[in-house]
């Protein structure tokens, strides 16, 4: 099952840069991003397997995830990997190539 561009533009209302920097972001995440735990069950996403995800994606060189703080932190190579596509997300634009984006992680994870 992918995910939908609706189901994107969703998710994007539950993130919000909060710094970045030259090869560096990191991501706040909304508590309230539990709404959505249904959505996620259904395409099989747990927080186990998006840990797994730096493992799984060129160019990401570190991958924090701090659940307690609500918090990601992304370093990647920016020869490599396209932070617009991270920016693009938090942000709601470019929906259709992010929401192609996503699916092609979401296959490679699961």
């Amino acid at each position: 099952m992918d995910i939908t561009k609706e189901q994107v533009l969703q998710i994007s209302k539950y993130l919000s840069v909060v710094h970045r920097s030259t090869g560096r972001i990191r991501i706040k995440i909304s508590h309230k991003i539990k709404e959505m735990r249904q959505e996620f069950e259904k395409l099989h996403i747990s927080i186990n397997k998006a840990k797994e995800l730096p493992k799984k994606i060129q160019g990401i060189k570190e991958f924090k995830l701090i659940a307690l703080l609500g918090t990601v932190t992304i370093v990647y190579d920016e020869g490599i990997f396209p932070v617009n596509m991270l920016e693009d997300l938090v942000e709601g634009k470019n929906s259709e190539q992010t929401t192609a984006f996503i699916n092609k992680l979401i296959k490679d994870i699961t």
